[in-house]
């Protein structure tokens, strides 16, 4: 079979290829991208003639077999990832039947539908760039295909017209047409999750230091906290088997409720406000409000500072843990406000009890110091401050890299390594806590962020996961982080500055740009960054029609007699207008060569005299022809015949001989038309005289 493609197409198409593959690699299994690799591989082979196309039948039993393997492969991944495999076995299997440029439409079709999914997945400003080059990828290899006969740098020109054209009207589209309602619901995806985990053990979130992913982003309607009141809530773990601190069955049981779309205990929406001296409903006061942009992290956590409020599509749990009735699956919005007070009741017994709960036996130095600490007549509360000033007086050291612990985890960290990580600080309090009868809990999640150049918004990132404790004092939950007396600038300035030995900070990861955060020009380049990126997601990713409300009506203010309704009409009309005045280009008129028109001025004098040139005829022959007739000096015809060929179709004529030849022709143009003008004056005078 005679090959059609060009060897510029073959390499745009497998260019393409390689870079969708390479944008969905964390949504395909890797046998997906072994397979696909091969049918490239196939297709080269069929190009350079080594082996030939596989018939019809063949392809579709091979079809139909790979299809049944890949949902074998991947069906407990969910319908999405399912879906996602077929599609990308189907752009795949295309290379093994490119023999028609119907083939290759159908290969860039799937290739834009496998790049609009890839969005689903990723919706950064930098993922929606590289996007838009596999975009521009997919439109070269048309242009390849069906423009050969052009340039490459026509074919440039062509498609960066055609971008530049299309940015306006999308730009405008985007702008005015109303956000409506999905029409079908996305299935989720059984995706690993990122970020903090519903189990903490020592040296869990040090691992989650090491990362520099984005938590998410928040900006604050009034005054920004200071960085030591910036604990965002997340989890809350209340049971400990000696090693591993976790969720008690209760929690367990309220996020189940949670993916059900249940408030296990204050109810969806609403919150009751009640003081613990009185026990009578108080009105709360909203101290401030701010908006998080989370990063997809597929389960119902919303960070949020004390105390948060349950709003529509949120739940508050008996912790003040807010959830989302949805999986947070894609970069999302919130809106949160802060109030100064939450519900304080009595706890049960049974919470009581739960919140003392600890393994049988271990740790007996703990224990024994603990005891000692009694004997000398300190209370309980007495002692866990003197655990702190322990803390912040002795050799601990805050640290990412501690050394690893045995099976007695509190009398190892106490006594002998004095070395950890905000888990360590934690959990030992929370351990002493506990032993001498005091209600307390865990609770994770990110302390402090970056606040930007601007002091406009700030970045929590994974690095920032911190871990504190809440004991029962004086009737109400009240927070102490451990930490704080080891690495007070873990607190204040953030985890960088916290740690005693800072090239522990992000190691290992030499080309990360928040490792060098030290270097003034790669700061400024990455606070610029992130600037654009938040700008991207407040008005891009989450554009709706609030925001669309606002920004028009804004846009209508200074106009009374102009609607929303005329606004989005003239601006669909003014696109439309652009984009029929670019393609029919009325001010163009089609440029004659200077040659043609001095011809057209020989011919429109020679034609008074009935000399028309006929069909097909040449213009030397014309002129010829035209030579016969009466002039003075015929062989002038002849002159200009020869250099209006020359001027025309002599492809070596420089600027300046092509400007010399015209002038030549315009001077020989004129002469033949004055000749004309006096045979056509004699033969008038002629013909009144007979």
């Amino acid at each position: 079979m005679l090959e059609f493609l060009t060897r510029q197409s073959l390499s745009l198409i497998l260019l393409s290829y390689a870079l969708i593959m390479v944008l969905l690699t964390d949504q395909l299994h890797s046998v997906m991208i072994v397979f696909g690799i091969l049918c490239a591989l196939w297709r080269v082979a069929v190009f350079t003639g080594r082996v030939a196309l596989l018939n019809k039948l063949m392809t579709n039993i091979f079809t139909l077999i790979c299809s049944a393997l890949v949902i074998t492969l991947v069906y407990q991944q969910g319908m999405l990832s399912i879906l996602v495999h077929l599609v990308v076995l189907g752009f795949s299997l295309k290379f093994l039947e490119l023999k028609s440029v119907r083939d290759v439409h159908f290969f860039v079709n799937t290739g834009f539908v496998l790049v609009a999914l890839f969005l689903v997945f990723n919706q950064s400003m930098l993922m929606a760039g590289i996007a838009m080059v596999s975009t521009l990828l997919l439109l070269t290899i048309l242009l390849s295909l069906h423009g050969k006969a052009l340039a490459n740098y026509q074919q440039f020109k062509l498609l960066s017209k055609m971008v530049l054209l299309s940015v306006p009207l999308a730009v405008v589209l985007f702008i005015v047409l109303p956000r409506l309602p999905s029409m079908w619901k996305m299935p989720l995806q059984n995706k690993a999750t990122t970020g903090l985990s519903d189990s903490v053990s020592p040296g869990s979130i040090a691992e989650l230091s090491q990362s520099s992913e984005l938590a998410f982003r928040s900006s604050f309607d009034g005054k920004i906290p200071a960085a030591a009141m910036r604990y965002w809530r997340v989890l809350t773990l209340d049971q400990f088997d000696g090693k591993t601190w976790t969720q008690s069955s209760q929690l367990k049981y309220q996020e189940e409720q949670v993916k059900i779309g249940k408030g296990p205990i204050f109810n969806r929406g609403s919150l009751q406000y009640q003081s613990a001296s009185t026990r009578k409903q108080s009105v709360p006061t909203k101290e401030n409000s701010y908006q998080i942009i989370i990063e997809p992290h597929y389960k119902h956590y919303l960070p949020s500072l004390d105390f948060a409020k349950a709003t529509a599509g949120r739940i508050l749990l008996s912790d003040y843990s807010l959830r989302t009735l949805k999986p947070v699956f894609k970069r999302q919005a919130f809106s949160i406000d802060q109030f100064n007070q939450v519900e304080r009741s009595l706890l049960s017994p049974q919470s009581l009890k739960q919140f003392l709960q600890l393994p049988s036996g271990g740790n007996p130095k703990t224990k024994a110091w603990i005891a000692t600490q009694q004997a000398s007549g300190l209370d309980s509360y007495s002692i866990l401050e003197q655990l702190l000033a322990k803390f912040n007086q002795e050799n601990f050291r805050y640290t990412l890299q501690p050394a690893l612990l045995g099976e007695q985890q509190i009398d190892d960290f106490l006594f002998t390594s004095q070395a950890g990580f905000c888990v360590h600080y934690a959990s030992t309090y929370l351990y002493v806590a506990r032993a001498l009868n005091v209600p307390a809990r865990m609770v994770t999640g990110y302390l402090g962020g970056e606040l930007d150049s601007d002091s406009e918004f700030l970045s929590v990132r994974q690095y920032d996961a911190h871990a504190w404790v809440e004991i029962w004092k004086n009737q109400q939950w009240q927070r102490v982080d451990p930490t704080a007396y080891v690495a007070p600038e873990r607190v204040e300035q953030g985890i960088m500055q916290g740690l005693d030995d800072q090239s522990e900070f992000l190691s290992g990861q030499y080309l990360s740009i928040h490792r060098w955060q030290a270097n003034p020009f790669l700061n400024q380049l990455r606070n610029a960054f992130a600037k654009a990126d938040y700008l991207w997601a407040v008005w891009v990713i989450n554009y709706d029609n609030e925001k669309q409300f606002k920004l028009l009506q804004n846009l209508l203010k200074g106009l009374p007699w102009l609607n929303l309704s005329i606004l989005i009409l003239l601006l669909l009309l003014s696109a439309a207008s652009s984009l029929i005045l670019w393609v029919f280009k009325p001010w163009q008129t089609e440029k004659v060569p200077t040659e043609d028109r001095l011809f057209n001025k020989l011919y429109q004098k020679s034609t008074q005299q009935h000399l028309a040139r006929e069909k097909g005829q040449t213009i030397a022959d014309y002129c010829q022809a035209l030579s016969q007739f009466k002039i003075e000096e015929p062989q002038l015809l002849i002159d200009f015949a020869k250099l209006y060929n020359q001027i025309k179709f002599k492809p070596s004529l420089s600027a300046t001989q092509r400007k010399t030849l015209l002038a030549e022709l315009a001077e020989l143009q004129k002469k033949i038309n004055r000749q004309f003008r006096k045979s056509l004056d004699f033969h008038k005078n002629r013909n009144g005289s007979e």
